[in-house]
């Protein structure tokens, strides 16, 4: 496959990104070998959801480690994509996992894991797309396309865990019809360099988008979050919502954009991006971006950077609790409200436990 050049640093898109690192990762790259992992690794890296998963290592599908997904799911036949198309008016009770391992060798493996999404009209899924590897310097460019027809619902939650010396570029795209209902939930917890770019268009009258996410930038880590929502209708409902727990000489970003077209009434979009520095060298920049280009909206956005709140900590030392324990318990607080979001309980207990594990104090 072709690399597509990637976009100058001076884009306003990628301004917070290090485009020059990452070009440089590119060239020095080669393409992933064939590699397998056991079950066991496969539960240690990206958690047993008690859900039917569809594997792929590399890039390629792993048979051995997918299992048969319920009635109602199609599985595409090309395999080097995760395509799940949903028959119309079908509820899917069980949630399906799509899990994504990168297994590098000693020059940094380069591989480009696609997934499909579609919805059809009147159906209901819930997807979780786990990204995920070995210790080793892979370079992961993903893409995932989710399609939802009208009157369609759609939950989806994309992890991102993989090793510290990694380097993820990836895009989510979400195109909606009339009445449809998308809830999405971003957890970027790993990765030297981290971007996720999610790109949402809403057609469809009366449609409604509830986009969720955290990162967890730590030591030299660079987290980017890119947001981009596109009301293409009218009377359409979005809401963003994005935290950020920065650590140590780590960086965390999160630009988020809002277009209102021309000739739509009735749109709602609000946004909000609330970030926690824990060091005194973290750093976090926030950019929220609204473009409104019609009448009779409610548009609102709002961003924050702070420490954690002193009185909130001597409120818990002076009941006795350590500092370090105090600390964690603030961070907890701060992330739950994103966490608390996944409506499927395995995953949203597997992804407490790792944020509990990555806390600075458990770090050291």
């Amino acid at each position: 496959m072709t690399a597509v050049a990637l976009p100058k640093a001076s884009e306003e898109a990628w301004k917070y990104t290090p485009v020059a690192e990452i070009e440089a990762a590119r060239r020095a790259a080669v393409p992933a070998a064939d590699e397998s992992v056991t079950r066991t690794t496969l539960d240690d890296l990206a958690g047993d959801l008690g859900c039917p998963r569809l594997v792929f290592v590399n890039g390629r599908a792993s048979r051995d480690l997918s299992d048969r997904v319920p009635a109602g799911v199609r599985i595409g036949a090309v395999p080097s994509a995760a395509t799940l198309m949903i028959a119309a008016d079908v509820d899917v009770e069980t949630p399906l996992h799509i899990v994504h391992v990168s297994v590098p060798r000693d020059l940094r493996s380069l591989s480009h894991p696609r997934s499909l999404v579609h919805a059809a009209p009147g159906s209901h899924v819930a997807v979780v797309e786990t990204y995920c590897g070995s210790p080793g310097p892979a370079l992961t460019e993903a893409s995932t396309e989710i399609r939802v027809g009208s009157a369609a619902r759609v939950e989806y939650v994309r992890i991102q865990v993989e090793p510290d010396d990694a380097i993820h570029i990836g895009r989510t795209r979400v195109e909606q019809g009339e009445a449809s209902a998308v809830h999405l939930t971003s957890v970027t917890s790993g990765g030297d360099i981290a971007r996720q770019q999610i790109d949402v268009r809403l057609p469809g009258s009366d449609a409604r988008t509830d986009l969720d996410g955290l990162y967890l930038p730590a030591r030299q880590q660079r987290h980017d979050t890119v947001v981009r929502v596109d009301h293409a209708a009218s009377r359409g409902t979005t809401t963003q919502r994005f935290k950020g727990v920065v650590d140590d000489h780590a960086r965390g970003s999160f630009s988020g954009h809002v277009i209102v077209r021309p000739g739509t009434t009735g749109n709602d979009a609000q946004q909000a991006n609330h970030n926690l520095l824990l060091s005194p060298t973290a750093e976090a920049d926030t950019r929220p971006w609204l473009e409104i280009f019609a009448d009779e909206v409610r548009c609102t956005h709002g961003a924050t950077v702070g420490r954690l709140d002193g009185d909130a900590l001597f409120y818990l030392r002076s009941r006795g609790i350590p500092l370090s324990q105090s600390r964690d318990l603030l961070v907890s607080g701060f992330t739950a409200e994103i966490l608390d979001t996944i409506s499927l309980p395995t995953a949203r207990e597997w992804l407490a436990h790792g944020v509990a594990r990555r806390s600075p104090e458990r770090r050291r």
